[in-house]
């Protein structure tokens, strides 16, 4: 079995991840409708987009890759020897990207401009998942398995998915968390 970075398996860490990103990316932007889909779930409220708000749209890129960060654990741990800790502490970075340069990305282009584009914020989504993982695919190369702090990714990964659910059901009235469009916080 080859070391979790080893030429081999830095190779299938790379494929995996850069070639999920168009996965995500298209898999991410349909659960932008699988609310109203779903009939207004409020299981699925947790996990999709319940309103046009930037908290609500993270949820897009988070949930997305961090299913595929665990299918493609399964799918390379046997053969290339990832280890879980070194795996989902890049997973986790991604992961925290995401939910940093998307509302940064939103905040820095309205503010400047004074408006909103879809295209804008499709456009950020993109981004946040190939830099991301970017990152991640470097992080993971030079983390290593320090056994000590292998909880902390897991730790990470609970609380973001956590707050999605808390925050769809008692949304904090800030900025963040508010449909301009349609009035509210959080779940209608």
């Amino acid at each position: 079995m080859a070391s979790n970075n080893s030429p081999s398996a830095m190779r299938a860490v790379k494929k995996w991840l850069y070639f999920g990103i168009p996965i995500m990316f298209i898999i991410g932007g349909l659960t932008h409708f699988a609310f109203n889909l779903s009939g207004h779930n409020p299981v699925a409220a947790a996990f999709v987009p319940v309103n046009e708000s930037v908290w609500e749209h993270l949820k897009m890129a988070f949930w997305t890759p961090l299913i595929w960060w665990i299918i493609g654990y399964f799918v390379l741990e046997d053969k290339y020897g990832i280890t879980a800790c070194g795996w989902f502490s890049a997973c986790a970075v991604a992961l925290y990207f995401n939910m940093v340069f998307i509302p940064a990305f939103y905040y820095t282009y309205s503010g400047a401009f004074g408006c909103h584009s879809v295209v804008m914020d499709i456009l950020s989504f993109l981004l946040s998942l190939i830099l991301g993982h970017v990152l991640a695919v470097h992080f993971y190369r030079f983390a290593g398995s320090r056994r000590k702090a292998c909880v902390f990714p897991f730790i990470a990964i609970a609380l973001l998915a956590a707050a999605f659910a808390v925050f769809t059901f008692y949304s904090p009235h800030i900025p963040l968390f508010f449909d301009f469009g349609a009035g509210h916080y959080g779940i209608a």
